[in-house]
C-alpha cells in the first residue's frame, strides 16, 4: 500500500465534525483501499466497512457510543479481525493504513479503541462470534470552530505532547543491551514517524532499538507494556494496536527514504528484555 510520509505529518485527531458524509468519490477511494491495507505483518486480513449513521440502526436511536468525545460524525470506518496472538497488531497496521489514506483524501479521522458498541459493529459486518472489533474512526470534515474544542480535548488527554526521542529510541549494544542512540543517520525519519504516531491514551508504548552489530541494519520494535491497561478489554489489546501503527509508520517512512526492508518476527528476541518489555518484530533492511 503506497502512502505518503506527508500523511503521517498531516494526520491529527478530529473529534468535531460538520455532519456531512464523505463524498461518493471519497468513499469509493477509501473503500478501494480496504484490499490494499491487508494483510497485516502477521498475516491476518481484517475486514472493513464505511457505516453511515442511518445504517445498521444507527438512525433509530442506536449510537456507536463513542464516549461523548466524537461529535457530529455522519460516517464511521469500522473493522473486525480474527482473534489470536498479535491479532490487534495486524488490525492496527491495516487500520492505520486506512487512516492515512483518509488523510490523503483530505478527510478527518480519530482512532477510537475504548468504549463503543462493538456488538453493533460486528452485526453490521456479519462477524462470527469469535471475531474482534478493536477500534473504529469517524470519517468526515471538521466542523467550523472545532479547533478550540478539539485542542482542549487533546490537551486534557495529553495528545498534543510526545515523549522525547531519548525515552523511545535506543542503540542495540553487546548482548542486546539498551544504549543511548547517539546518531540515527538515515534512520532518523523512520524514528520520528513513529514518535508522532497516535497511541491509546497517548501512552506511546513503542520502543525502537537500532541494531548495527554487523550484517544488515535492523530496527527492533519492543512494547513497553502497561499490563493492566493493555489487558483491560480482554482479547482486544489497545497497546498492540499501537504496535501496528508503529509498524505502518516505519514502512511508510522507509519507502519515502528509499530504505528497502521488511518486517520479520525473529524466533528469539534480539535484544535484552525485562520487566514489562515485549519483543514484537524487527525491520530488516535489504
Amino acid at each position: 500500500m503506497e502512502l505518503s510520509l506527508q500523511a503521517i505529518r498531516d494526520r491529527v485527531s478530529v473529534r468535531s465534525y460538520d455532519g456531512a458524509p464523505p463524498s461518493a468519490e471519497e468513499a469509493r477511494a477509501l473503500e478501494a483501499a480496504f484490499a490494499e491495507a491487508v494483510p497485516g505483518p502477521f498475516g491476518r486480513r481484517p475486514r472493513f466497512a464505511l457505516v453511515a449513521r442511518e445504517d445498521a440502526g444507527l438512525g433509530k436511536g442506536r449510537k456507536l457510543g463513542t464516549y461523548g468525545v466524537i461529535a457530529g460524525a455522519a460516517t464511521f470506518l469500522v473493522g473486525i479481525v480474527e482473534p489470536g496472538e498479535l491479532a490487534c497488531v495486524d488490525f492496527g497496521y491495516a487500520f492505520e493504513g486506512l487512516i492515512l489514506r483518509a488523510t490523503e483524501l483530505g478527510l478527518g479521522t480519530c482512532w477510537v479503541g475504548g468504549i463503543f458498541d462493538r456488538g453493533l459493529v460486528k452485526r453490521f459486518l456479519g462477524a462470527s462470534g469469535r471475531e474482534l472489533a478493536p477500534a473504529l474512526s469517524p470519517v468526515g470534515r471538521a466542523a467550523d470552530g472545532s479547533k478550540i474544542r478539539d485542542q482542549l480535548i487533546r490537551r486534557g488527554a495529553g495528545s498534543g505532547s510526545r515523549k522525547p526521542a531519548d525515552e523511545l529510541f535506543f542503540e542495540a549494544g553487546p548482548e542486546g543491551a539498551w544504549l543511548p542512540l547517539a546518531e540515527a543517520g538515515a534512520w532518523a525519519e523512520l524514528l520520528e514517524a513513529v514518535r508522532f504516531g497516535p497511541s491509546a491514551s497517548n501512552k506511546q508504548p513503542w520502543r525502537l532499538l537500532l541494531d548495527r552489530r554487523g550484517g544488515p541494519a535492523r530496527l527492533h520494535l519492543v512494547l513497553e507494556e502497561s499490563r493492566f491497561y493493555n489487558n483491560m478489554l480482554g482479547a482486544i489489546k489497545l497497546q498492540e494496536l499501537d504496535m501496528g501503527i508503529a509498524m505502518r509508520h516505519v514502512e511508510v517512512a522507509a519507502a519515502a527514504a528509499k530504505l528497502g526492508g521488511a518486517w520479520k518476527r525473529l524466533e528469539a528476541p534480539p535484544v535484552a528484555l525485562g520487566g514489562s518489555r515485549r519483543y514484537i518484530a524487527s525491520w530488516i533492511s535489504r
